[in-house]
Parts: structure tokens; C-alpha cells; sequence
């Protein structure tokens, strides 16, 4: 049985995705030390959410066969 490959067909569209993710992370650990010392206000708090489920939906991405 072949391995199926887990990288997107084009290396451009697989960039794109490694520079969301990069963003995605940063904002997440600001937002992470916001709530250390201040604490999330319900707005943070959703986009801190929101920016965990779309890493979902590129490492999903990530693991689509081609």
C-alpha cells in the first residue's frame, strides 16, 4: 500500500498555510499572556477559540491526500 502524502499538492499553497499557522500562534501566545496577567475579556476569549479551530482546519488541510 502507497503512503499517501500528507503535504497539499503545491508548495505554494503548503507556504501559505505555514505562514497562517505562524500568525495564527503568535496571536494565540499574546493573547495567552493577556490572560496571565489581565485576563481575557469575552471577546479575547472568542477569538482565542476561533483562532483554535481554524489551526484545526489547516492541519486538516495538512493531512488531505493527494
Amino acid at each position: 500500500m502507497k503512503p499517501r502524502s500528507i503535504l497539499p499538492s503545491s508548495p505554494h499553497a503548503l507556504g501559505e498555510i505555514v505562514e497562517e499557522m505562524d500568525h495564527l500562534f503568535q496571536r494565540q501566545i499574546e493573547l495567552m499572556r493577556s490572560e496571565a496577567f489581565a485576563g481575557l475579556t469575552p471577546a479575547e476569549l472568542e477569538e482565542y477559540d476561533k483562532i483554535g479551530e481554524r489551526i484545526r482546519c489547516l492541519f486538516g488541510e495538512l493531512a488531505k491526500p493527494k
